[in-house]
């Protein structure tokens, strides 16, 4: 029960970042943060995230979440070829990774205490990508 709302709050969280983005050419948005970051910066930022392969494309406008315990970071690449959505699935998948038989796109993995789970989808053009890790009870 616990992994089906873990996907549920990445879905809920990929559609809301999915409304309303646009990209731009980076730097400090209104608020201060960076619109564009690297992977490396986004591990640093959010430690969780290196239970997860590096994403070797752009990461733009990045969004943080923290709900019941559960951590989340979404991002989107714009303007990228459906082969980096199919890399990454690769990666995903080399290193432990399980897909969901019935969710094309989502890839769930239980290590060091923690539910992972990845959520991504590439459509017009775009790779939106959710990440998640929910601490084991």
């Amino acid at each position: 029960m616990k992994k089906i709302i873990a996907a549920m709050c990445c879905i809920a969280m990929f559609s809301f970042l999915f409304i309303g983005c646009s990209k731009d050419d980076g730097g400090p948005d209104k608020d201060g943060t960076d619109s564009k970051m690297t992977w490396e910066k986004l591990v640093e930022k959010y430690p969780f995230m290196e239970n997860f392969p590096k994403y070797d494309g752009d990461i733009e406008f990045p969004q943080y979440n923290k709900t019941f315990g559960m951590e989340s970071v979404g991002f989107f690449d714009y303007k990228c070829d459906a082969s980096m959505a199919t890399k990454y699935y690769t990666k995903l998948a080399t290193m432990g990774f399980t897909v969901n038989p019935n969710a094309e796109g989502i890839y769930t993995k239980t290590a060091n205490g923690y539910d992972l789970t990845f959520t991504g989808a590439h459509s017009a053009g775009n790779f939106g990508m959710v990440f998640a890790c929910n601490p084991i009870d």
